[in-house]
C-alpha cells in the first residue's frame, strides 16, 4: 500500500505587492498552519518517508514548518516543476516517486493540488470529496491510499482523510 499526503502551501503574505510571486513569503497564520498540520502528521501517524515539494518560499517555508513540527529529519526535495504545477505534472511527480517510500507528501499550490487529489481519489470512504470539490484551503490536506506496489501505478485511490487547519482548532 502506498499512502499520498497533498498538502497545500499555507496562507502567504501580500504585504509586499512588489514581491515576485514565488519570493512571497508565508504570513503568520500560514506559519501557524503550517506547524499545526505538521503536528496533525505526527499525531496520525502519519509522518511521510519523502517531502517533495515547489521550491516557492511560501511552499519551502511551509515544509520548514511541518518538518520541525513532525520533529523527524524526512528528507526532501525541491522540484521545480512542482511550482503552481497542473494536476497532470502533480501526477507526473507521484507517478516518480522511489518505490521505497511508503507515505508521500507532497506540497504545492492550487488549483493543481485540489484538482490533483480530486483525480487520483476515486474511492471516498471519508466522505469528502465533495468538500475537496468545494475548496482546497491554504495548509488544508488531502490523505489519499492507494492498493499499490509502485507509485507509477497510482492511478485511483481512497480518499480516506481531507482536513484544514481551521477544522482542526
Amino acid at each position: 500500500m502506498k499512502r499520498l499526503l497533498l498538502l497545500r502551501h499555507g496562507k502567504s503574505d501580500w504585504n509586499n505587492p512588489d514581491q515576485p510571486d514565488k519570493g512571497r513569503p508565508l504570513n503568520d497564520r500560514g506559519q501557524r498552519a503550517a506547524a499545526l498540520m505538521g503536528a496533525y502528521l505526527r499525531q496520525r501517524g502519519l509522518t511521510p518517508d519523502l517531502i517533495l515539494s515547489s521550491p516557492a518560499v511560501r511552499t519551502s517555508e511551509t515544509a520548514q514548518r511541518v518538518l520541525i513540527a513532525l520533529q523527524s529529519d524526512v528528507p526532501l526535495t525541491f522540484r521545480p516543476e512542482l511550482y503552481l504545477a497542473d494536476p497532470e505534472t502533480v501526477m507526473e511527480v507521484v507517478r516518480g516517486a522511489p518505490d521505497d517510500v511508503a507515505t508521500l507528501l507532497v506540497i504545492g499550490h492550487n488549483p493543481g493540488m485540489q484538482l490533483a487529489a480530486l483525480k487520483l481519489s476515486a474511492g471516498d470512504p471519508a466522505g469528502r470529496r465533495d468538500d475537496i470539490e468545494d475548496k482546497f484551503p491554504t495548509a488544508a490536506l488531502a490523505v489519499i491510499e492507494f492498493d499499490i506496489k509502485s507509485w507509477a501505478a497510482a492511478k485511483s485511490g481512497d480518499l480516506v482523510a481531507f482536513d484544514s487547519p481551521k477544522a482542526l482548532v
